[in-house]
């Protein structure tokens, strides 16, 4: 009697193997042809070339998402200035490349300004604050992508005046070797420069999308001990 209950189970979990196999095999098969050939389109068609950018997206979770050019910039960094003459507008820094140190005097917008600015980005909206919606504004960041699609995130809690207040710039101009303002020629039209970081990691230059997004809800729930 258990010769052949155990012959049972055994034929039971060689039958399911069986009904299983059809269906691993297609895991990896299941799209026809003609929609893989769709897919591969769309990625080919949206994957990062790199390369120089001429513009940048400002959007996600703020009320005036918009696209900037430089000379769009340059308006709007004349305009911040005429409202507050204290606003900096002008870094010098040092950081670490893979090329050893290196010293820049950059020009541009405050990232802060850029995203909370009327005349700008109008402000943070709402993002997902989870289950606690205190501060909400600290679960969210910036996420600025280059044209090769690398990528840093800036917190908003750095650059938020009350908290961090760190000088995050929007740069689309430097100093060049004989101290004249120069375009940002071999770094893309406008790149990131956050002050303070030792290496340049979060340097991004080619920027071509400046989003803010919030971190999603923790996937852990609540333990009470």
């Amino acid at each position: 009697m258990r010769f052949t209950c155990k012959i049972s189970i055994a034929s039971l979990v060689l039958s399911m193997l069986v009904l299983w196999q059809p269906t691993l095999a297609n895991s990896s098969n299941d799209v026809p042809p003609w929609h893989r050939e769709e897919i591969s389109s769309i990625w080919n068609k949206n994957k990062c070339l790199g390369g120089y950018s001429q513009n940048f997206r400002l959007g996600g979770e703020v009320n005036n998402p918009t696209t900037y050019n430089l000379q769009k910039l340059k308006n709007l960094q004349d305009t911040l200035k005429k409202e507050n003459p204290a606003l900096i507008t002008e870094v010098t820094v040092t950081f670490k490349t893979g090329s050893g140190e290196r010293t820049e005097t950059y020009y541009g917008i405050p990232l802060w300004e850029l995203i909370n600015n009327p005349k700008a980005g109008g402000g943070l909206k709402p993002g997902n604050s989870g289950v606690n919606n205190k501060n909400s504004f600290l679960r969210q960041y910036v996420l600025v992508e280059a044209t090769d699609c690398y990528g840093a995130v800036v917190a908003i809690g750095e650059i938020q005046p009350n908290f961090e207040g760190k000088t995050v710039l929007v740069a689309f101009e430097k100093k060049g070797s004989d101290d004249t303002v120069v375009p940002l020629i071999d770094e893309g039209f406008a790149r990131l420069v956050v002050l303070g970081d030792k290496a340049g990691g979060r340097y991004v230059s080619n920027v071509t999308n400046i989003l803010i997004l919030s971190a999603p809800p923790s996937p852990l729930k609540p333990r009470y001990l």
